[in-house]
């Protein structure tokens, strides 16, 4: 299982991203975002709890 360090996955491009990387079930991601204006946790809610999401 590949582990992935994604910059910016609160935002639109990076949220929808990790998003598709969850649903494959075959990477670990590491989510790492300052959160300005532009970033968005609630579009990565329906995953918080997965094992494979930091």
């Amino acid at each position: 299982m590949k582990t992935f360090f994604i910059t910016g996955g609160a935002g639109f491009i990076g949220g929808n991203f990790i998003l598709n990387l969850v649903r494959t079930g075959q990477a670990k991601i590491i989510n790492y975002d300052k959160l300005t204006y532009a970033g968005n946790l609630d579009t990565l809610s329906s995953i918080k709890i997965d094992p494979n999401y930091i």
